[in-house]
């Protein structure tokens, strides 16, 4: 049996970062059109299939896949088998879009595939359990809610099958091991390709996808923390023979790239951190 809840919203509620519209589960989706679309919604297919129309394309969205819609963005949806089970959420709140835009790096509205359709489910679920219970932290608790439902959407979905953070992430395991067991020798891009089993350019790709760094940023990060460690656990050691142990074969590039990341020379981090 579907359910649906309604919020009560104050104008408090809509200086928060986050704010719940209205929220559903288990609904027989209708026929919508909105050609001034609506607010920021998240509707995900529990069984059945439709079609949504947004941006000048079609896409076709069955279980395991979901509808990301931008507030204000046109779209019409609608079900192309006898039923079309779905659960959504409405949200809205001045940090969404930047969220979406910036962190999420989602500029339109469209269908997502979803690699874990159960914690969203879950999390619409919990938003439903909060709006019965009586309360002054409703707001709160569903704004939190909410940006919760915001960076699962970074981490599990994609608009490829099996593309998303999670899923690269788990490729790329092996690459990451790769580099925190030889950080102080010299890495090769194809080497690390091979190990991931993809080819070097598509290595890159779906690095910077997945932490948002160049692979080669991400080495030298690394290098760094190993550094400051042995800054610390060893005060008497020459700053060249630190850039030779992390992998720098030159001690002014290591300290160029050091105090660009720390805002500090590798001395200066020394002196301010040693006890």
């Amino acid at each position: 049996m579907y359910k649906r809840r309604i919020p009560v919203i104050t104008d408090s509620d809509k200086e928060l970062p986050y704010y719940l519209v209205d929220v559903g589960s288990n609904w027989n989706q209708e026929h919508v059109v909105r050609p001034n679309g609506y607010l920021h919604q998240w509707i995900q297919c529990v069984e059945g299939e439709g079609e949504l129309l947004t941006g000048g394309r079609t896409y076709r969205v069955k279980e395991g896949m979901a509808m990301l819609l931008l507030k204000g963005v046109p779209h019409e949806y609608y079900a192309i088998s006898p039923s079309w089970t779905v659960d959504w959420i409405v949200f809205d709140g001045h940090q969404v879009e930047p969220f979406l835009k910036r962190t999420a790096g989602i500029p339109t509205s469209g269908a997502l595939y979803v690699s874990r359709p159960d914690i969203f489910a879950s999390k619409i679920q919990s938003v439903m359990d909060i709006l019965q219970t009586e309360g002054t932290l409703q707001s709160l608790q569903c704004s939190s809610m909410i940006y919760s439902l915001l960076t699962d959407i970074v981490q599990y979905t994609s608009i490829h099958p099996n593309n998303s953070a999670t899923s690269l992430n788990f490729k790329l395991k092996p690459v990451f091991e790769y580099i925190e067991q030889n950080y102080d020798k010299p890495l090769a891009l194809e080497e690390m390709a091979e190990i991931a089993g993809i080819t070097p350019q598509h290595l890159c790709t779906v690095f910077k996808k997945t932490t948002n760094n160049r692979i080669f940023q991400y080495i030298n990060s690394v290098r760094i923390k190993k550094s400051k460690e042995l800054l610390l656990q060893h005060p008497q050691m020459q700053i060249k023979e630190i850039a030779y142990l992390t992998g720098f074969g030159d001690a002014n590039y290591f300290c160029s790239v050091f105090k660009k990341q720390e805002q500090l020379s590798p001395n200066q981090f020394r002196k301010i951190h040693h006890y």
